[in-house]
């Protein structure tokens, strides 16, 4: 090659290396950064038919545009909302989105976008705990709550605590603070909603330090021959510790666990309360607070509620769990998104700002059953809280971030044709025993079936309903409940700072992130906009290691 060959080559890279320099450094003009430009001018669903699609050319110019305009803001987030899909695996996503694709009548329904689709920026976590590689809901709430791995089962301490070790859990120096804490500290309104009991594991992170997520309330310490009065449990620590007490918002299910066991359930007067210590924590958490709270225990109540005039809420709608959703009706029980909805507007009158976790439990429930129409029901719902949480705020000053606590076992697999129901069969007839299979199945779970007649064979699913909701999907092998999948999980995001969850990191670095975006208020903006991205990430990465939980 000769020098002028080399002198051209040289100078062509480097024109291309000033072109990405200068085009991450474009600061995006006020106009071209609110939330609605970035989700409808270039939603190709809208103005291409998927049916006739010939020029993929023309869609991925159309993507490309859409991404080089994405902003990146790096001002502080004075709102953050984080949602976990417990159990939202990849294949949980994508099966979804074909399921609403297909209730929606499209041309296939793989062409669809779920909400969480639309965020510009993503990437993906690692779930594993420190002493198992394929993680509960109680060491990885930990992780994106808290910032730290932990063992299994443990909730809101570091490693050194092992499952069980109440003496360990109880030290100062073993315990780490959440986001949520942190926010508090902040002057920050915070609230927590769920659709499973609000003790269950994820919701915990935010506020608990526990050796065994089961003890929710005193009495599943006394069965594990341990002593309540040394180790608080999570249901009192919600109520009578900090950060619990000081939450605005609580949302969720779980009553029996702060209820003595003399007391009736206001729903269901057969059912009583678990707690043996004699403490009605419903009546202390009205106690401590203002004029302005409220304690409720049904979807009519909630929705009545004045947001203006509430300062803190407790609402506490089931025994145990909330209902599925295609049940909550008829149980009086609120959807995820009504409950987000009050609870962004009760949480928006601070002008410091607020921190809140929502989670859509129940996916993991159905997952755990081989209930794959209800996960993926369930999984939608979380997408129109998404949506409506979007709605009520702006990018300028809002992060929000979704993500799963870890994966299931839930595959789509096999050599079907484009819009084969996802709950249906796949119509192969080339399987070496000539049975039918469904697209959806499970490693394993409570959906086995023992295999037929003298010669053993798979078991004849042809007669199922399998479009039935209650309909468990087949697995390999029995387990009362379904396992975890240890894969990695997505994470979306948008808003401030919302860059720095691409690409693949571990969990814990979604509480550093979003510390980061929120509480970074001595940051020279100016400079890192202008930096390469390179750049901004090294800095971005140096500056996290500043601030500790």
């Amino acid at each position: 090659m000769t020098m002028g060959r080399i002198r051209g080559h040289t100078m062509l890279l480097l024109t291309l290396f000033l072109a990405a320099v200068t085009t991450s450094g474009v600061i995006i003009p006020k106009e071209h950064s609110h939330r609605r430009h970035f989700d409808s001018q270039y939603n190709i669903r809208n103005h291409v038919n998927a049916e006739n699609l010939r020029d993929w050319a023309a869609i991925a110019r159309a993507q490309i545009e859409k991404k080089t305009k994405l902003p990146r803001i790096e001002t502080p987030a004075k709102n953050m909302i984080l949602f976990i899909g417990d159990g939202m695996g990849v294949s949980t996503v994508t099966a979804s989105r074909i399921f609403k694709g297909q209730t929606e009548k499209m041309a296939f329904g793989e062409e669809v976008e779920l909400y969480m689709d639309t965020f510009p920026y993503t990437g993906t976590a690692k779930t594993y705990c420190s002493d198992l590689q394929v993680a509960d809901s109680a060491c990885s709430t930990t992780a994106y709550s808290c910032g730290v791995k932990s063992n299994v089962r443990t909730i809101g301490v570091t490693s050194n605590v092992l499952y069980q070790n109440c003496t360990a859990s109880m030290q100062k120096e073993n315990r780490v603070e959440s986001v949520l804490a942190w926010a508090q500290i902040q002057g920050m309104s915070t609230g927590i909603v769920t659709t499973t009991a609000i003790t269950d594991a994820s919701p915990a992170g935010s506020y608990a330090h526990v050796a065994n997520r089961n003890w929710e309330n005193d009495d599943e310490i006394v069965k594990h021959g341990l002593d309540p009065a040394t180790c608080d449990d999570i249901a009192e620590q919600l109520i009578l510790r900090s950060p619990g007490k000081g939450i605005n918002v609580i949302l969720g299910g779980g009553r029996q666990h702060f209820m003595k066991t003399t007391s009736q359930d206001p729903e269901n007067p057969v059912l009583l309360g678990r707690r043996k210590d004699g403490q009605d924590l419903l009546s202390e958490w009205g106690r401590h607070k203002t004029k302005n709270s409220k304690y409720i225990t049904s979807r009519d109540e909630l929705l009545a509620l004045h947001p203006e005039t509430t300062d803190f809420l407790l609402g506490l709608f089931a025994h145990g769990d909330l209902e599925y959703v295609d049940k909550q009706l008829e149980a009086n029980d609120p959807s995820l998104a009504e409950m987000t909805d009050i609870a962004i507007k009760i949480l928006s009158k601070n002008s410091n700002g607020f921190f809140l976790f929502v989670e859509g439990g129940k996916i993991d429930h159905a997952h755990h059953g081989n209930n794959a129409q209800r996960a993926l029901a369930e999984t939608l719902e979380l997408d129109k809280a998404i949506q409506l949480a979007d709605n009520l705020t702006c990018d300028e000053d809002t992060l929000i971030v979704i993500s799963s606590d870890h994966s299931h076992l839930m595959t789509i697999a096999g050599d079907f044709p484009t819009n084969t129901s996802i709950l249906g069969f796949t119509g192969n007839t080339d399987t070496p025993d000539g049975l039918p299979v469904t697209t959806l199945s499970y490693i394993n779970g409570p959906g086995y079936r023992e295999p037929e007649g003298e010669s053993c064979s798979r078991h004849n699913i042809s007669n199922d309903n399998v479009t039935d909701i209650n309909y468990k999907q087949i697995s390999s092998y029995y387990r009362d409940s379904a396992t975890h999948a240890g894969e990695d999980v997505l994470v979306f995001a948008k808003g401030p700072w919302a860059h720095l969850f691409i690409g693949i990191n571990d969990q814990t670095f979604i509480a550093h992130a979003m510390k980061h975006a929120a509480f970074n208020r001595n940051v020279n903006n100016q400079a890192t906009k202008i930096s390469t991205r390179g750049t901004v990430g090294l800095i971005s990465f140096f500056l996290l290691t500043q601030f500790e939980f």
